[in-house]
């Protein structure tokens, strides 16, 4: 399946693809950064996040095609490699922490006897071959997901509406100012991940408006802010900084009266949800990188797969884990905003160019 996939679906695409790590893997980030302020940290987000979604789409109008493609025809093959050797890592490990984040989650929490290698086995096959099949299948298979993705989120809201007490968010401004600042720079961490965009517009039939990667933005900021403050209601800002995954505790809470009493496995399809469709895309745009200089694309997607499930199966601490993934969103952050001025310098120049030519 090759077909060709709508704006709405790319924007529906990054909603899940970076929303399962911003309500799940970022908010303990958060917790352990900015502490009680964690929320104000994603309010100063908005601005700076709103103009990166605004550039982002300047970036994408003016490209000619993917920016893949672009490296490989506008460049040697010298800055093709080292170009699609550090995204191949940055998408790699994208798809490595949310695939090793659910397989510790898991055997926390509903399979605590299944060994980890048989979780990690199932749910990479299943990506492997979604991301097979294309990302129209991809796309497809996320608009039946998401609704009920969000569906369950706002169910988990309300049903713990009464034991919330927003009182807990007060004072603020009680931490110091770096504290804030960091809290601030891991939310714009996570929401450069829009970056992906420039990777998938030969996927894309016609092209995003000024209102879609600003409209995107503002939902993925509610996914952090929204459980981020819901659970310090909850919990209380210091117990909630002492969760490992504080969105899955709400979900124990949750119940509809006393005839179901547990409801927390509608979380579960929530989050293997998230991770299925952020893997198979990671797999899907790693693969589209390599692809042009492959002559085995089959093999090259069972390459991928068998990385992303070998790496996962390396024994690290939770807690060192855990820091990975703080260092790996100061990275990603830097890395997504140094590409983009590097696009627009690289276009600035473009535009020079072919402004010179036809004045002389």
């Amino acid at each position: 399946m090759n077909d060709k996939i709508t704006p709405f679906q790319l924007s529906m695409l990054l909603i899940t693809f970076i929303g399962i790590s911003n309500h799940v893997i970022l908010i303990p980030i958060l917790l352990d950064a900015a502490k009680r302020d964690a929320w104000i940290a994603v309010l100063f987000a908005i601005v700076p996040a709103l103009l990166v979604g605004l550039l982002y789409t300047y970036i994408f109008k003016q490209l000619p095609a993917s920016l893949s493609t672009w490296v490989n025809e506008k460049t040697n093959a010298f800055v093709w490699l080292i170009f699609t050797l550090v995204y191949t890592v940055y998408f790699a490990v994208q798809a490595s922490i949310s695939v090793r984040d659910t397989i510790i989650w898991s055997n926390l929490t509903y399979l605590t006897y299944t060994p980890t290698w048989v979780v990690g086995l199932c749910l990479i096959s299943i990506c492997y071959y979604t991301a097979r099949k294309g990302i129209a299948a991809i796309a497809i298979t996320n608009g039946i997901l998401l609704p009920w993705i969000i569906v369950f989120g706002f169910y988990v809201m309300s049903v713990n509406f009464q034991f919330k007490d927003y009182n807990y968010l007060l004072p603020v401004f009680k931490n110091p100012p770096q504290a804030i600042a960091h809290g601030t720079w891991y939310t714009m961490a996570g929401i450069m991940e829009v970056f992906l965009v420039f990777f998938l517009k030969d996927d894309v039939k016609g092209t995003l408006s000024r209102k879609n990667l600003p409209l995107v933005i503002l939902i993925l900021v509610e996914l952090s802010f929204g459980p981020l403050t819901g659970i310090m209601a909850m919990f209380g800002p210091f117990e909630a900084e002492k969760l490992r995954y504080p969105a899955y505790e709400q979900w124990r809470i949750a119940s509809i009266g006393s005839m179901l009493g547990q409801t927390d496995f509608l979380s579960i399809y929530q989050w293997l949800a998230g991770t299925f469709i952020r893997t198979s895309l990671a797999i899907y745009i790693i693969h589209s990188l390599w692809i042009k200089k492959w002559r085995h694309p089959e093999l090259l997607y069972l390459l991928i797969a068998g990385f992303l499930f070998a790496i996962n199966q390396i024994k690290i601490s939770d807690v060192r884990f855990h820091d990975h993934v703080t260092s790996y969103y100061t990275f990603s952050g830097l890395l997504c905003g140094g590409m983009s001025i590097v696009l627009l310098l690289c276009i600035w120049a473009g535009k020079n160019r072919k402004a010179a030519k036809r004045s002389g």
